[in-house]
Order: structure tokens, then C-alpha cells, then sequence
């Protein structure tokens, strides 16, 4: 799923729950449920989709709406809002561990998938472009259960 998408989800978590020993580890584990859901892909190889200058753009525009997540969240402070930002930022973070792979196959070279990437790998069984429609209902989803906290 979209880092945004993720990033929507945690600040989900964080208003509504607002016990960090609670949010925090929903939030992560939301990761990995999100990327079982069928959501987005290019429908290519990973190698050439991690190659691809579609890819990055999709990684800045990503980059670009998660700030703009925290930025509202910080503008409008509803209750437990730094919760939200940080749970937003959790259920976003295990993507980063794909960076060092994305880095080295942007590289040319070749990376081999480590224990965690096999199993981000395997739990996302539908990436496929007609996933853009669950990726879609799903951010809308999230900024309507948003909504009602930053009022």
C-alpha cells in the first residue's frame, strides 16, 4: 500500500485510541494488514518498477503527502495529535526497510532479499495497477474517519 495510505491509517489509530501503549504497536502491525489488502502495482517486474522514474515519483509525491499529513495535524491539533503523527509515522515505517534494496537496485546491483523482505514480499499477494481503486477508497475512508477530529 501507499506510505500515505499507511501514514492515514496510523493517524486513524492515534485519534480514535489515544493510549499510546495501545496506538503505538496497533499501528505498526496496521502495516502489514494494510499491505495484505490488494492495493497498488505497477503490474511490472520489481526490478524494473524499482528502477523506474514512475517509482520515484510515487516515493516523493508519498514523501510530500505524509508531510502534509503531519502538517494538518500539527496546524489543527486536535486532541492526542502527536499521537497521531507518530502513529502515522510507525504504520509508514517498515517500508523503510526496503530502502537499502531500492538503493542498490537503483544502483544496477543486485540485492537479495533479506527474512523481513520475503515476508513483506509474500503477505502482498495483490499488486496490480486495478489496485489504485482500493488505494483510493481506502485514503478517502481514512480522511472521512479523520474528519470528525479536527473539527
Amino acid at each position: 500500500m501507499r506510505a500515505i495510505n499507511h501514514a492515514l491509517t496510523g493517524t486513524v489509530i492515534g485519534l480514535v485510541v489515544k493510549e499510546p501503549a495501545i496506538a503505538i504497536p496497533v499501528a505498526l502491525v496496521s502495516h502489514w494488514i494494510c499491505d495484505a489488502i490488494p492495493h497498488y502495482g505497477s503490474g511490472i517486474s520489481e526490478k524494473y518498477a524499482m528502477e523506474s522514474k514512475n517509482f520515484e515519483r510515487l516515493l516523493y509525491v508519498d514523501t510530500v503527502l505524509c508531510f502534509l499529513l503531519v502538517v494538518v495535524l500539527a496546524v489543527l491539533r486536535p486532541d492526542h495529535w502527536v499521537l497521531a503523527a507518530f502513529c502515522a509515522f510507525v504504520a509508514a515505517s517498515p517500508d523503510f526497510l526496503s530502502f537499502n534494496r531500492w538503493r542498490l537496485m537503483r544502483q544496477g546491483l543486485k540485492s537479495k532479499l533479506t527474512s523481513y523482505g520475503q515476508f513483506a514480499k509474500g503477505i502482498q499477494w495483490f499488486e496490480r495497477p486495478i489496485g489504485g481503486i482500493v488505494e483510493i477508497a481506502w485514503a478517502i475512508a481514512a480522511i472521512l474517519l479523520i474528519t470528525p477530529f479536527i473539527q
